[in-house]
């Protein structure tokens, strides 16, 4: 019997631990991950992605740890709120850190292909991108918003239906209507069952946009195409469409990427630059890079409330340029979040320390699950933070009777441990919180990442390849993975 049972214990336990736990039982299942040009942009994105989770935990549970130091109603402000250390729940900027280096991604194998002088590599490249969008973006947010939908039928989730006809009616009409609907561009929908999700209509429809740029400038000379996308650039501004300006400035990114390692031996070789005496331009560009962080990371920390009262971000709310300004309240912060994302998406690839980092390890596997991160936090949250954090004690209001009485609620949670009466209290009842519930945050989207994700990707390719003319060739015949 033991025999019988013991490899399925080990299948099942190898499949639902988190992956870089079960690596270190199974060691011989474990999978290599190489590093290529642009790994250090999965790190970066894998980063944020955390960061959005850090956000909503932060926003739902701890709101006003998200107001800027010094600007307080009563009680004396926490050190998390702080200019910088507040960008470990910023979130709303990393949404831009998204689409610029979703734009340099998307680009880079076809630009690259434009270098070589090998059109064919480039359209195929852009067809294959093309025709897996829908399935690489909208596949996992079907299954997952059906799962969502699924647990709320039975109770478990706070978007409830009288019946189950009902339910699965509401789940369509937010899949058509909202997640799987891009037309709407860099509106937020706020789609049903989850309401993060807004961001991918609006990343499908830029990819498109991308997509038909790229295939419009493949022909022409290298300036006058990255004038013209410089052009296309200030175009998305002036209309006030930051997401297009945000996607193109991706793809001016990646042809400079381009050009700065066809003039290098190879990728690897900034490591021997390190080594080699610096000349004054390096160092001016190394100072440049390190500023442009710094100013980024320092927009980063916009607070929800009173950024008219912040220090440098009343500046910049003051001098928003049209028609940002005249947007809705959220529009001023998108400009300025785009711009800082360009800078920061360029300068991580050009400061070797900070590169390496995005390249290690760790960046690298939240890398792996950085969209199964950003599709599963939010129904985690949805399901068990209001249990894990709880509320403080509440004391009695008024006398038992009476017209307004109220009586006195349980403490419960981590506030009830911890309390809320001073920042202290705050800032450790949230560390404490999300030291439990980060790890089912990752947890889940390590399951999500391999039982989905991956699974997804490789459906969408076998379409492909089930669907290419038979006098194609396919893309991993021309050199190129159709995974990514």
């Amino acid at each position: 019997m033991a025999r019988q049972f013991g490899p399925l214990l080990k299948t099942w336990l190898r499949l639902l631990l988190p992956s870089f736990i079960a690596d270190v039982f199974y060691p011989k299942h474990k999978p290599t991950w190489k590093l290529h040009p642009t790994s250090y942009l999965d790190g970066l994105r894998g980063v944020a992605s955390v960061l959005v989770f850090f956000c909503h935990y932060t926003e739902n549970n701890f709101g006003e740890l998200t107001r800027w130091y010094g600007i307080n109603e009563g009680i004396p402000s926490g050190l998390i709120q702080l200019p910088y250390i507040r960008l470990i729940y910023s979130g709303r900027p990393m949404v831009h850190i998204f689409f610029v280096i979703s734009g340099f991604v998307l680009s880079y194998k076809p630009i690259k292909a434009i270098h070589a002088r090998d059109m064919d590599k480039c359209y195929t490249a852009l067809s294959s991108s093309t025709f897996r969008r829908a399935f690489r973006l909208f596949g996992p947010c079907l299954v997952s918003t059906f799962f969502v939908m699924c647990m709320a039928q039975l109770g478990y989730h706070k978007v409830k239906w009288p019946s189950w006809s009902e339910q699965f009616a509401a789940w369509r009409h937010a899949v058509f209507a909202q997640i799987t609907w891009p037309w709407a561009w860099d509106t937020d929908l706020r789609p049903g069952y989850d309401p993060h999700l807004w961001t991918i209509p609006i990343e499908f429809a830029h990819s498109m946009l991308l997509f038909m740029v790229i295939l419009m400038v493949s022909r022409v000379r290298l300036r006058i195409r990255q004038a013209m996308v410089v052009a296309l650039m200030g175009y998305c501004l002036t209309c006030g469409k930051w997401a297009g300006f945000e996607f193109l400035a991706g793809l001016f990114l990646a042809e400079i990427h381009v050009l700065q390692n066809a003039r290098r031996p190879g990728w690897e070789s900034p490591e021997k630059d390190i080594k080699s005496p610096r000349s004054v331009l390096r160092t001016l560009k190394t100072v440049f890079c390190i500023s442009l962080l710094l100013v980024g990371f320092y927009i980063g920390g916009w607070p929800n409330i009173d950024a008219d009262k912040t220090p440098g971000i009343r500046w910049l709310l003051a001098n928003t340029p049209r028609p940002f300004s005249e947007m809705d309240k959220t529009a001023p912060q998108k400009f300025f979040f785009g711009l800082s994302a360009v800078g920061i998406v360029w300068a991580v690839g050009e400061l070797p320390l900070i590169k390496r980092f995005f390249e290690g390890p760790l960046a690298q596997y939240c890398g792996r699950i950085s969209y199964a991160i950003y599709i599963c936090h939010g129904p985690v949250l949805d399901f068990y933070e209001k249990r894990v954090c709880g509320n403080p004690f509440i004391p009695a209001q008024g006398e038992p009777g009476t017209k307004g009485f109220r009586a006195a609620v349980l403490a419960k949670g981590v506030k009830g441990i911890t309390g809320m009466d001073t920042r202290a209290q705050m800032q450790f009842g949230w560390l404490l919180g999300l030291c439990i519930l980060g790890p089912m945050a990752v947890w889940a989207a390590d399951l999500f990442w391999r039982g989905v994700d991956d699974m997804v990707v490789k459906v969408g390719r076998k379409i492909e390849l089930a669907c290419l003319d038979d006098t194609e060739e396919s893309p991993q015949s021309q050199g190129y993975s159709t995974v990514g």
